[in-house]
Order: C-alpha cells, then sequence, then structure tokens
C-alpha cells in the first residue's frame, strides 16, 4: 500500500461489534488518474487488502470500504468501483451522504451491494440528522431490507464544535441545536422507517 499510504492525507476507521470499517484507501488525495494508473494503483490497494481481510476474518472481524465523494477521493467514489475493485471477502460500509453525492440511485446502489454490505452510516444530505433532508428514505429503507442487511445503521455526523473534524469534513455551521438532539431526532425517524 505503499502509494496509497503516501497518497493519503488521513485514515478514519471505526470498530462496531466485530467490524473494521470505513476509510480505509487514500482520503484527502484527489488526482486524475488515466486508465493504468488506475489499475496499478486498484491493484496495490487489493493485494495489501488481502492479508489484512485474511487476519481479520481469522479473528472474526470484517473489513469493510467505505466508498468516498469525489471531493474526498479520485479512488473509489461508488459502489460499482468498489465491488470492482476490492478482493470479494472484503465488506462495504455504506454512507448515505457519500451514496447521495456519487450514486445515480442509492438505493440501487445499497441493492448491488448486498451482502457486502458490512456497515450503513446514515445522516443527513447536509450531514446533519436523517430525515430532515430531501434524501429519498423510503426508498432508501425498502433497498436495506431487499439487501438483507440487518446490522446497525449508524448516525454519522459532525459538530463544528471540534476543529480537527470540522475542518476534515468542512463543517462550518451548526447542523443542529446540538449533538444530543441530532442523535434522538435521528433515531426518532429512522425507527418511523
Amino acid at each position: 500500500m505503499r502509494d496509497i499510504r503516501r497518497q493519503s492525507a488521513e485514515v478514519g476507521v471505526c470498530i462496531v461489534g466485530t467490524g473494521f470499517l470505513g476509510r480505509i484507501h487514500s482520503v484527502g488525495r484527489t488526482w486524475k488518474l488515466d486508465a493504468d494508473e488506475r489499475r496499478s494503483v486498484l491493484a496495490e490497494l487489493r493485494e495489501n487488502l488481502k492479508p489484512v481481510v485474511a487476519y481479520a476474518g481469522e479473528r472474526g472481524v470484517r473489513v469493510g470500504v467505505e466508498p468516498l465523494n469525489r471531493y474526498e477521493t479520485s479512488l473509489l467514489n461508488t459502489v460499482e468501483q468498489a465491488l470492482d475493485a476490492l478482493p470479494a471477502e472484503c465488506g462495504l460500509a455504506l454512507d448515505t451522504y457519500h451514496l447521495n453525492i456519487e450514486e445515480r440511485s442509492p438505493a440501487q446502489a445499497v441493492r448491488d451491494a448486498g451482502s457486502r454490505i458490512a456497515l450503513i452510516q446514515v445522516c443527513g444530505t447536509d450531514r446533519g440528522a436523517p430525515g430532515s433532508d430531501h434524501f429519498d428514505w423510503t426508498a432508501f429503507a425498502a433497498a436495506v431490507k431487499d439487501a438483507d442487511y440487518t446490522g446497525p445503521l449508524v448516525i454519522e455526523s459532525f459538530t463544528p464544535d471540534n476543529t480537527t473534524i470540522a475542518t476534515a469534513a468542512s463543517i462550518r455551521r451548526p447542523l443542529a441545536a446540538g449533538q444530543d438532539e441530532l442523535a434522538t431526532s435521528g433515531l426518532a425517524f429512522l425507527r418511523t422507517l
């Protein structure tokens, strides 16, 4: 992963239950890849992920890679790209924020990811509470059901009060009256689905 590590500005992951999930590729680095460079970088990513995925699997931990929007990386932006690029044993961590930007149909992307889904992160299209936005949550919930995903929906949001995170996520205004309000209103909305 030499090249990918060198090109990466940050790598963030979360552990949920028995999963190691998130931004584990080329975050904060956007560059135009020609076809040969894309093949080379993806081959390197795939080869370097194989032992990580195998090691984690032997210990009952699932690795899930998160496709990110084009403003955060040039490497894996869509579910289709991730499915094509990653070892079959590697899961996907889906995030409604990124799905909303990159997928023509976020619901279809969830269906396409199917059994490869390791985690789903949810937030509003502005990174605020789910349900307080224009996202088609009804179609999304139906797709999650169609994909037979029964894991957690994790509300992921940010606050301008944490300078490091606010800068990394370009959060320059409050997304709710407070983080507790964001979490409780988001959870209340998700339960209606």
